[in-house]
């Protein structure tokens, strides 16, 4: 997969942002604190380890739960951008690792649109 084939915007992919993992988002000390009073809303904790909390939008496809979807311009957002996980900072557009999620889930968000614009 050449940069081509990576949108020009990640508001038209997310599939960084969508996961079966929960955990999917590592939330670490400093993010939990830059989350605020949101934290726990936003926060599942595994043991002793935090993540970002996942939610339902079809029977076999999760997403963060701080992704806002407008199946009407067919966008995504991060609705925490300026206080999102270190994790979700480092990840670069078309970097390796942007290349690998695109590559393995860019089919849910095609498949969460269809299911949120309905019949």
């Amino acid at each position: 997969m050449d940069e081509g084939d990576v949108p020009e915007d990640c508001t038209r992919c997310a599939a960084c942002c969508f996961s079966d993992s929960p955990r999917h988002a590592r939330v670490t000390g400093d993010d939990h604190r830059r989350l605020g009073e949101d934290a726990e809303q936003l926060v599942e904790w595994i043991g002793n380890s935090a993540f970002m909390r996942l939610e339902r939008v079809t029977p076999d496809v999760q997403k963060c739960i701080a992704l806002a979807i407008d199946p009407a311009t067919a966008t995504f957002a991060c609705s925490i951008y300026e206080t999102r996980p270190q994790v979700c900072r480092d990840l670069e557009r078309a970097s390796s690792g942007c290349r690998g999620e695109l590559s393995t889930k860019s089919d849910r968000a095609k498949r969460a649109l269809v299911v949120l614009r309905g019949p």
